[in-house]
């Protein structure tokens, strides 16, 4: 199998291509304006802006990997060069509006014969897969979660100290990730509420998600494809991607988000203003505990009816999570494209590319080994997700 990793001299197109290590039958090629740092990786130059560069880098290839954003720019773009050269297609897109501008290319694909994935990282991507299960479990779905994050509260003061200083060099930094938070949360964004696509402020309205064993966290709904995409399969009432970055720094961004809104500061202001209020006061994020943390920081969610009454479920991954933001987002991707013959041809988002159950099996077993669920199914009640005072 020969595949082309768009963007694998970067932080998450590397991950792509050092999962791949282990696979003997996979030679990867890195595609990318600049060189990878380990000299043996076999390259070739790319410039997105020039489709005929990227048509000859994906000649002859099985499966291009996409990893370069942003998506709303560039997605389209490389997705076009895989269908011209007949070339099986993933990426990790996190965006709604790319992901639907590129579920549009359909058709063309499937003319061309290839199969495409869009949004096959973290999230998108495994929580797509963990709320399919979650919905399947009920008979009827009013309310469906994705979620992202460890909210971790009833920190001590010097805990939150600590992490307060941390996220306020984090942010000082001006990391893309960061970034890109801030455009989300302080932007209308698309959810799907009483069976219908709306737009609503993000990180306005908190849920709370519980365990049978009162584990819990609480999230704030922000833009993501999951909502966009989902119910296209589920039937659902409302369907919704909630995150936290930290409960109480959640709490502490929504008066600077206002000021994002209102056009007094743009998104590094933002940031900088967040890590200043951190610094100067960092035990303004400690906040009450409710219960212990849940057990992984990625998960879903759905109430609704079972066997006649009021239901809920909460679903996790069966294995552990790395702490690696690019590596959570780099292996759902290196899966997809080992089994990229068991999607149907044409462009898919992640829930309706792979069976969830199956996808989930193959990710178990490469990356939690023999004897591990594929999932941790509880069954939670009614109260498994809530809205919560914000």
């Amino acid at each position: 199998m020969k595949i082309v990793v768009v963007g694998g001299a970067g932080r998450v197109g590397g991950r792509v291509v050092s999962e791949f290590a282990p696979h003997k039958h996979v030679s990867v090629i890195v595609a990318d304006r600049v060189k990878p740092q380990d000299p043996a990786r076999q390259f070739i130059a790319i410039d997105l802006a020039d489709p005929a560069s990227l048509r000859a880098a994906f000649a002859g290839s099985d499966v291009v990997i996409n990893t370069s954003g942003p998506f709303d720019r560039w997605g389209s773009v490389v997705l076009d060069a895989a269908i011209d050269t007949g070339t099986n297609y993933i990426d990790v897109c996190d965006d709604p509006e790319p992901t639907l501008e590129m579920i549009g290319r359909d058709a063309a694909a499937k003319k061309a014969g290839i199969r495409a994935v869009i949004g096959l990282g973290v999230s998108p991507g495994l929580t797509n897969y963990l709320a399919m299960v979650a919905a399947q479990d009920l008979d009827t779905v009013d309310l469906l979660t994705t979620f992202w994050g460890d909210s971790a509260e009833g920190r001590s003061r010097e805990e939150a100290v600590e992490r307060a200083l941390g996220l306020a060099h984090s942010f000082e930094e001006g990391r893309a990730a960061y970034t890109h938070l801030i455009v989300q949360t302080s932007s209308e964004v698309q959810v799907w509420r009483d069976h219908a696509p709306v737009k609503e402020r993000a990180w306005r309205k908190a849920y709370r998600v519980t365990t049978s064993r009162g584990e819990t966290g609480i999230y704030r709904v922000i833009g993501h494809p999951e909502p966009v995409t989902l119910p296209n399969t589920v039937r659902t009432r409302d369907c919704l991607n909630i995150g936290t970055v930290d409960a109480g720094a959640d709490r502490l961004m929504l008066p600077v988000l206002d000021r994002v809104i209102a056009g007094e500061i743009d998104a590094g202001q933002a940031l900088l203003e967040m890590a200043r209020q951190l610094r100067e006061k960092p035990e303004s994020i400690m906040t009450e505990r409710r219960g212990e943390q849940l057990p992984r920081k990625i998960g879903a969610a759905a109430v609704g009816e079972r066997n006649g009454g009021r239901d809920g479920v909460v679903v996790f991954p069966g294995g552990p999570i790395p702490g690696s933001m690019s590596l959570i987002t780099a292996r759902p991707a290196v899966v997809g494209a080992l089994h990229i013959d068991e999607v149907p041809v044409g462009v898919h988002s992640p829930e309706d590319a792979f069976d969830a159950r199956t996808y989930l099996e193959h990710y178990a077993r490469l990356y939690w080994g023999a004897g591990t669920e594929p999932f941790v199914l509880d069954r939670a009640g009614a109260s498994a997700v809530v809205e919560a005072d914000s």
